[in-house]
This record gives structure tokens, C-alpha cells and sequence, in this order.
């Protein structure tokens, strides 16, 4: 449960701006974790770069 809620913590974090890695120690989590969530909440969404 705690995972999940650092996943949902770097989101928003990665929606304000934040660089990845500034996210990945700002949730305590690696950098290749927070690196997947932003592939996933892509894939999962519909959403890429090209439609932002």
C-alpha cells in the first residue's frame, strides 16, 4: 500500500515538472521505478508526448 501511494506521489510530482530523478529521491524510490510508473501511466492512458 505504501508503494502505491509513493507511485501516485511521483505522478503528480512528474506532472508538475519535476525531473525524474529529483522525483525518484523526493518518494524514496529508484529512479527506473518512477521511470516505469511514467511508462505505465502512458500506456495505461492513451498519452505520449506528442499529445501534450
Amino acid at each position: 500500500m505504501e508503494r502505491q501511494t509513493k507511485l501516485k506521489a511521483a505522478a503528480r510530482f512528474l506532472s508538475m515538472g519535476y525531473s525524474i530523478s529529483e522525483v525518484a529521491k523526493a518518494v524514496d524510490l529508484s529512479v527506473e521505478e518512477v521511470t516505469t510508473e511514467v511508462i505505465n501511466s502512458q500506456t495505461h492512458t492513451g498519452e505520449d508526448d506528442r499529445t501534450q
